[in-house]
């Protein structure tokens, strides 16, 4: 039988055959999926918060309770999600995880009691703010090396265009048609956005399809590789065992939980912080628009700076930046002070957001990166989960929440510590070790 000449001159697939470089094109999809993830995260819930506590007749204190022990149940599922990323592949898994965040709408659609309220929260937090944050991180930084920082920043414009847009989609939703309806709405919305583009464009990694990481060339590769710093080789490669057992994966844990923590639990009080503050409710909610475009910056800056300063490094700095929010949050009395104080949270939230994605293959490899992602996202989302309690807990026992916002304080300083003790990427431990140990 004759071959096509084509087929002769061109061996790689017919989807590799474009252009530009495909992981391109997979990065696009990724922030789509990063985008659709808006309705599991904390900005799209304190719109519907409200409407919960009016029709199913809960207390606020309910409601944050029910959403703490359903973020904790999201990050214990998270595990899973990662060890099934490296067994099935980000297709099949982003294709399943935006099927079952509509179906966790259409479910809050339809509750009517607290423990209906608590399986919709699970479900969302699970696929929202759990299985498609990680995925689509994930794939991207399968596909890039030398571009990773940049491209996650890229990707992550896709939650930063969310955060800005989903609670203004919900609202207008909840004027037109109820909060029931907008529920119903938004899980239509994600199916119709995501899973034509998943099934069509995602590829599992960049070799699959006969290329290299970033487009290179074979050539291009060794260059690169000769010119790469003995203190941070890019490619790695740890088991999730190895990491688990690695003090440094524990400590890497440790300090990006102060982004999470504080960033959550701000967020969702926030505007009953602003608003007890004497702003009124639609400036409260004004300072979410003035962190999106803010965190976007924050992503590219820390892309741009991870290219030249080592991760750890970052991350540590980046503590500092959460101090002085809470610090400007606590002396706002006016709104010119407010949008200051969103415009320093949101760049520092950005920048830390874009360190917490690159530091996992940085320091542990591709090959196993969605296992070991799993553990790592096991604990920062523990850690939102936890994040809104002390300014409940203050709010409660002293009718303010400036304790709680101090109480924020004292963490960044300790993750910023952690980042450091965690040191430079290095090799795993031998198998002949793991073995004896």
């Amino acid at each position: 039988m004759t071959e096509n000449p084509r087929s002769q001159a061109n061996p790689l697939p017919r989807v590799a055959r474009t252009p530009f470089y495909y992981g391109w094109v997979v990065l696009v999809v990724a922030a789509l999926a990063s985008f659709v993830s808006g309705p599991g995260q904390t900005f799209t819930f304190s719109v519907f918060q409200d409407s919960f506590i009016e029709d199913l007749n809960l207390s606020s204190t309910a409601i944050s309770t029910l959403y703490l022990f359903g973020s904790l149940t999201a990050a214990g599922m998270i595990i899973f999600i990662g060890r099934s990323l490296d067994k099935y592949g980000p297709r099949r898994m982003v294709v399943f995880s935006v099927i079952c965040l509509g179906l966790g709408a259409l479910w809050l659609s339809r509750v009517n009691s607290s423990w209906q309220l608590f399986i919709g929260f699970a479900i969302m937090r699970t696929m929202g703010q759990g299985a498609l944050s990680l995925i689509p991180a994930t794939v991207v930084s399968v596909w890039f090396i030398r571009k990773r920082p940049i491209a996650l920043a890229l990707m992550a414009l896709g939650g930063a265009i969310a955060g800005g847009i989903y609670p203004f989609y919900g609202a207008t939703l909840i004027e037109a048609v109820g909060w029931r309806s907008a529920w119903v709405a938004i899980a239509i919305t994600g199916w119709v956005l995501l899973i034509v583009p998943a099934i069509v464009f995602i590829r599992t990694s960049p070799e699959s399809i006969g290329l290299l990481p970033d487009g290179d060339s074979p050539e291009t590769s060794k260059k690169s590789t000769s010119k790469t710093s003995r203190d941070e080789s890019p490619e790695l490669s740890w088991t999730s065992k190895q990491a688990a057992r690695s003090r440094v994966l524990w400590l890497l844990i440790f300090a990006g939980s102060a982004q999470s923590l504080v960033g959550t639990g701000v967020a969702f009080q926030q505007v009953s912080i602003l608003t007890s503050k004497d702003l009124t409710i639609g400036a409260a909610a004004g300072v979410f628009g003035i962190m999106a475009p803010a965190a976007i910056a924050g992503q590219f800056l820390g892309g741009y700076l991870a290219s030249r300063i080592p991760v750890r490094y970052l991350i540590a700095g980046g503590q500092a930046g959460l101090v002085v929010a809470m610090i400007m949050l606590l002396g706002t009395n006016e709104l010119w002070q407010a949008y200051a104080y969103g415009v320093v949270l949101g760049t520092i939230q950005g920048f830390l957001m874009n360190m917490n994605q690159v530091v996992w293959p940085t320091y542990f490899g591709r090959k196993h990166l969605g296992s070991i992602r799993g553990v790592a996202n096991f604990g920062t989302m523990t850690a939102a989960a936890i994040g809104p309690l002390p300014l409940a807990l203050s709010v409660d026992m002293t009718g303010s929440y400036t304790i709680g916002l101090i109480a924020y304080m004292m963490l960044p300083p300790l993750c910023g510590v952690a980042a450091l003790l965690a040191g430079k990427p290095g090799r795993p431990p031998s198998r002949v070790r793991l073995r004896t140990s």
